[in-house]
């Protein structure tokens, strides 16, 4: 069961610290005023935002590097596809992932509020993509909701190339 069940814990880890660094980002920077001066300074939103995208890319990278590395080494979770879709398939997960995170972190006006949208973010996905119940034995308007989040596929993914040797499926890459 372990060795089954971890794909899906890292893609679940992964998701819920993206989530919760990106929802948090903006929110903070709001309530203390970093945002008037991002205002004032020359660079663009665009700009802003590549650099937080670029920042918290390289430390949950590392992050999934040694998650992954503990799996493989300590646990003796098998590795049987590419080292390259497995990354490939953890950068699109953590890249979406960033994405609900920093939507979140727009919409909040406090930093509790954005913390009770990303639980509730980790509850859905470990209800409604797969990992507690198989998804098809999930009704079908419910269903929907484990298609928006990006760890549904990223589970699928990871349990593809790390455990039956097989590259990712691009219907899930084009999802992520």
């Amino acid at each position: 069961f372990m060795i089954f069940y971890a794909p899906g814990v890292l893609a679940l880890i992964l998701q819920h610290v993206a989530v919760s660094i990106a929802s948090l980002a903006l929110v903070r920077e709001k309530l203390s005023g970093a945002i008037e001066l991002f205002r004032v300074a020359p660079i663009k939103a665009f700009e802003i935002m590549l650099g937080k995208y670029g920042s918290y890319l390289l430390f949950l990278g590392f992050l999934a590097v040694v998650l992954t590395a503990s799996m493989i080494y300590l646990l003796g979770v098998p590795l049987l596809g590419s080292l390259a879709w497995l990354a490939l398939s953890i950068a699109l997960l953590v890249f979406a992932s960033l994405g609900i995170g920093f939507a979140i972190s727009a919409t909040s006006g406090t930093d509790s509020q954005a913390v009770q949208f990303s639980m509730l973010v980790l509850l859905a996905s470990m209800f409604f993509s797969g990992f507690v119940f198989p998804l098809m034995s999930i009704v079908i308007p419910v269903r929907y909701i484990g298609y928006l989040l990006p760890v549904t596929y990223s589970i699928l993914n990871l349990q593809n190339v790390m455990l039956k040797g097989v590259p990712p499926s691009n219907t899930y890459l084009l999802a992520l």
